[in-house]
């Protein structure tokens, strides 16, 4: 609907053809106005100096008026940087007449110059997860992009032949202050969502993986946790929960885990971070959204513990590259992990903390709302739905991935593979050692087919009283797979 009564728009049009239609009829007024000037050159410069004050007065952006200049033909023969020096010195004068000039020193007057030059020409902010400023030209159509040390020089020329004496500590100086904004990504993502339709999508997206109730009821608790990770709605405890996908090499687990990422946020997805070194742990827990730790039965035990540690922190502790001081950063980061392994588990006691689930196949087919995935959760949150795990969860969780947890000795093996001797028909059929081996082998990752191992599992089934012989085949037990 037009606002008939804004000044800053013509009636009946878009902003976008308000802004260009007001341009015209400055530089038409401009064009008609100084006429009567014989001398083409002083023609064309005071049409430019006019126009570039009559856009002031119209409130059109600097860089829009600028570069609308750069276009028209009667400009043509008049150098860029010279047009955009005209515009500058038009638009200093409102920031100019509100400060007194008189007892401004020169190195006070070159901060105001920087500021008001920087403000003009660009919109900066701070990336909190990457603590590096971004840019992008101010009234441009480009993303922000990183703001490198060649992007700083460029801006320090800029500002030279716009007359500004900056030189690169002064801009630096600007650009490293708490005059830039701040910039939350998730969170920024989170809050520019659209209304929640009312249809639940969480669940299919687990279902993805696999159907079973435990696992899409538990995969829906560690989605919400995760988005109140970004928020920070939890000042005293981090997501502590990882879910861990089993299945064979090429399943499409690691697929799945980059897929739960929009777009938006895919550079603050990790799945090859280095468990060894805690710095780039740390790092990544404060830079990061979601955290892949693809093969995770690879993590030593002795890094366990750190593990487990981190799980639990709302925030970390870090050194940045080349700061002098410890900072404190919030973490934003939750965990999954993927693995080949069926027993990925080696604690027992804190296997709280995983959610363990076995899939043959995950369908990665089509695309996802995200949109609407994530403005469920966050309705979610804000209408008090529980995001943490009780202790009767947790209870639950441990019992589940007793079926999961890493097995080293040859009894319990051998009773989860294969019949006990008392359930053993007396006719059934003798199996080579060989053949029992290879299938605990198949099973468990950690058992190594050797010629000593061998013997140790023949003297633990006749431990149990499995009952043997010695056959062409080698010794042979009779024993039933499951």
């Amino acid at each position: 609907m037009t606002d008939y009564n804004n000044p800053q728009e013509v009636p009946g049009m878009s902003e976008a053809d308000s802004k260009v239609k007001r341009f015209h009829a400055c530089l038409d007024e401009m064009l008609e106005k100084y006429r009567g000037q014989e001398d083409d050159e002083l023609y064309a410069v005071a049409v430019l100096e006019g126009l570039a004050n009559g856009c002031n007065e119209m409130g059109l952006s600097q860089e829009f008026s600028a570069r609308m200049a750069g276009f028209q033909y009667a400009f043509s023969h008049i150098n860029p940087d010279v047009i955009k020096a005209v515009f500058h010195t038009a638009y200093l004068k409102n920031y100019l007449k509100k400060v007194p000039m008189k007892y401004l020193k020169k190195s006070a007057l070159l901060t105001f110059k920087t500021e008001a030059y920087m403000r003009e020409h660009y919109e900066l902010r701070l990336n909190v997860m990457t603590g590096v400023p971004e840019y992008r030209q101010f009234g441009g159509l480009y993303s922000y992009g990183e703001l490198d040390n060649k992007t700083r020089k460029t801006m320090t020329i800029n500002a030279l032949k716009a007359g500004v004496d900056s030189w690169d500590k002064d801009l630096d100086r600007y650009l490293e202050s708490s005059l830039i904004p701040t910039y939350y990504p998730l969170s920024d993502y989170i809050s520019q969502l659209p209304r929640w339709d009312g249809r639940d999508r969480i669940a299919p997206l687990a279902m993805r993986v696999t159907d079973d109730k435990y696992w899409v009821g538990c995969f829906h608790k560690w989605m919400l946790s995760m988005v109140a990770q970004w928020l920070g709605l939890n000042k005293q405890h981090g997501n502590a929960i990882v879910p861990i996908l089993i299945g064979p090499q090429g399943s499409g687990k690691t697929t799945f885990c980059r897929r739960l990422l929009p777009e938006e946020l895919q550079r603050y997805y990790n799945d090859n971070l280095p468990m060894k070194n805690d710095k780039d742990i740390y790092n990544s827990m404060s830079s990061m959204a979601l955290i892949n730790i693809d093969e995770f039965d690879s993590i030593t035990d002795a890094k366990h513990p750190i593990l487990k540690y981190l799980l639990s922190k709302h925030d970390v502790k870090i050194r940045p590259p080349y700061g002098k001081s410890i900072e404190q950063r919030q973490r934003f980061a939750s965990f999954i992990a993927t693995t080949n392994n069926d027993h990925p588990l080696t604690d027992p006691t804190g296997s709280r903390r995983f959610v363990c689930v076995h899939s043959e196949t995950i369908d990665n087919s089509g695309k996802l709302n995200y949109n609407q995935i994530y403005s469920q959760l966050k309705y979610e949150l804000d209408n008090g739905e529980q995001y943490w795990f009780t202790d009767k969860e947790n209870a639950r969780i441990m019992q589940s991935n007793e079926r999961f947890r890493k097995v080293r000795d040859y009894p319990t093996m051998l009773t989860q593979c294969f019949l006990p001797v008392n359930e053993t028909p007396k006719d059934a059929p003798f199996m080579p050692l060989t053949d029992v081996m290879n299938t605990l082998a198949n099973k468990y990752s950690e058992v190594k087919v050797t010629n000593g191992a061998v013997t140790a599992l023949g003297k633990f089934l006749r431990s149990m009283g499995y009952e043997h012989k010695k056959t062409s085949r080698g010794s042979c037990y009779r024993i039933i797979s499951l």
